[in-house]
């Protein structure tokens, strides 16, 4: 069977299908087997059962007074649920008198009691089913966050899903090789950045295949080609050789160390955005500057639960190891919209892109905060190190930032023990660029939440993909501002996110002023051979023009006139 849709982070792969479904993951949980005692397994479920009744619980105080009354209740629904002594009581018994796994117990006892709601003649428990499966998923994580993976630990892994969530990608990605197939995926998404940070190959766009793509099904994909082959029958096989000489072409491809200079001599700082000190070995490979964004969020995504002091220095030590001497710009950790751990215990927003998230959520929460920035002040220390911000918004924000990092590190406002950056993704702070950098010592412009934000059209969101155009003057416009404010300051300013690989948007980056990018690994050659073979001078005559055109459309053509 040929499968086709539309690549979004390249790569050729073959693996067998894990389906990421209600059903996928309780059989998963099904086949794990104890490695305690029965007593153990009661432990660990009730250990687990206490982790999940505390998010629920702080879930429903931070909603209260957020929306209705009514809609809160679900979450004292879910509760009231989750301690019912008679379902607790149930899988305590699978575990006394089968022997039974934790996860293994609760999945038993998902399905048994998710099929009696469903088959009720009563209306009300019938729509109870779903809640039955919600807090018993929560409950699993609770117990071990890869739950979802054990069956398939090890093997390469083609991840089949309607949707795939960043912590779900992040899960698979750290066990081991795999790729994806999703129904739906913006090129902009953070899915679709960490897969091609993560180098996962990952095809988006192919409808009802979750019907049609079997668990366990051979698959080989060329992402490239938006190429996907199902349990290929004799007839594919010369499709199924073309992809094994690319996977293998792939693995054999060396890295060059470069950093680009253009054609009239100007050198451009070139750093790698990461997400994960492994992916910090890539530095030294490629020749990068440093590291120009760490997003560290995503290392959040693989654990149970959230990370101490210790275990956050272990991460920033590790990642310094791996990438050696260099810049090393740390982003605190950007929850919000699509990028929470399945642990988490924070609410969604209603319109999470202009919700709680990013520095707004640290700030509300400092038991999150805390271990980030002790750790990183102990760890700047040994080495330099800047923290950025995100998605800040006021000076207001970020001198009550602060504030805070100095009282829970012990330290006074004005001696933080590191340089304290700003990330640039919010309209307002673009416009207060003067005010923010007399405050931080560099500013780092987040282009794709810039021009989400600037144009009004969320990047997760497909059907506005046209409008999230990063070549319309407004956005060319404001970045000039914050260039300009950076050369008045003399305090550096760079361009990181996944815009700054689109070749085109490098050459009117380049041209607005723009001497520092920060890519990810598949964009990182492609970035540099654009550099090397353009003229500085040049592109700043063309600067002017750039900035006075009226549309995207007149951008575009200035740009190709260059090109030409």
């Amino acid at each position: 069977m040929i499968l086709r849709g539309r690549g979004i982070s390249p790569g050729a792969f073959e693996g067998r299908a894990h389906v990421l479904d209600v059903g996928s993951w309780m059989v998963a949980a099904s086949g794990i087997a104890a490695t305690r005692t029965p007593a153990g397994e009661v432990e660990r479920l009730r250990a687990a059962l206490a982790r999940a009744d505390k998010q629920l619980g702080r879930v429903k105080q931070e909603l209260r007074g957020r929306i209705q009354r009514t809609d809160a209740e679900i979450f004292t629904a879910h509760l009231s649920m989750m301690r019912d002594p008679v379902l607790m009581r149930r899988i305590e018994v699978s575990i006394e008198h089968e022997g039974l796994s934790a996860e293994a117990a609760v999945a038993n006892a998902a399905t048994a009691l998710h099929e009696e709601f469903e088959s009720s003649p009563t209306d009300m428990v019938r729509d109870k089913a779903p809640d039955v499966l919600d807090i018993c998923h929560r409950l699993l994580l609770c117990l071990d966050p890869a739950v979802e993976s054990e069956s398939i630990a090890g093997e390469p892994t083609v991840l089949v899903a309607s949707t795939l969530t960043p912590s779900e990608l992040v899960r698979f990605a750290h066990r081991g090789p795999c790729a994806a197939l999703t129904g739906t995926c913006g090129d902009r998404s953070h899915t679709a950045i960490l897969a091609r940070s993560l180098g996962v190959p990952l095809i988006a766009g192919i409808r009802g295949m979750r019907g049609i793509v079997k668990e366990n099904s051979r698959v080989l994909l060329d992402a490239g080609r938006g190429l996907a082959l199902v349990d290929p029958t004799p007839d594919l096989q010369a499709e199924v050789r073309r992809i094994q000489k690319a996977i293998i072409r792939i693995e054999r491809q060396p890295d060059a160390p470069r950093q680009p200079i253009t054609l009239d001599g100007v050198h451009v700082r070139l750093a790698l955005n990461i997400s994960g000190p492994t992916e910090a070995e890539l530095v030294p490979r490629l020749g990068a500057t440093g590291v120009g964004l760490f997003r560290t969020e995503f290392l959040y995504m693989s654990r149970s639960d959230w990370p101490d002091e210790s275990e956050c220095l272990a991460a920033y030590e590790a990642t310094a190891a791996a990438m050696g001497d260099g810049e090393l710009h740390v982003r605190l950790a950007d929850f919000g919209a699509d990028k929470r751990p399945e642990y988490a215990d924070f609410p969604t927003s209603r319109n999470p892109s202009l919700g709680v998230r990013g520095v707004r959520l640290l700030l509300e929460r400092t038991d999150i905060l805390g271990p980030q920035v002790r750790a990183l002040a102990a760890f700047a220390k040994r080495r330099p190190v800047s923290v950025l911000v995100p998605m800040l918004d006021t000076v207001d924000t970020l001198r009550r930032l602060r504030k805070t990092i100095a009282r829970l590190c012990s330290v006074r406002e004005e001696a933080l023990p590191f340089q304290l950056g700003a990330m640039i993704e919010v309209p307002a702070a673009a416009l207060s660029i003067e005010e923010i950098l007399s405050e931080v010592e560099l500013a780092a412009i987040g282009l794709n939440d810039l021009t989400q934000y600037l144009m009004a059209a969320d990047r997760e969101d497909e059907a506005v993909q046209q409008y999230h155009d990063g070549l319309q003057p407004a956005v060319l416009r404001l970045v000039r501002s914050v260039v300009v404010a950076g050369e008045a300051a003399a305090k550096p300013v760079s361009v990181c996110g996944e815009l700054a690989g689109n070749p085109a948007l490098t050459a009117a980056l380049l041209a607005v002023g723009i001497r520092r990018f920060s890519v990810s690994r598949p964009d990182y050659g492609l970035v540099a051979n654009l550099i090397e073979g353009l003229a500085i001078s040049k592109l700043d005559a063309r600067r002017e023009d750039l900035l006075r055109a009226a549309t995207g459309s007149e951008v575009r053509q200035i740009l190709e006139e260059f090109a030409a």
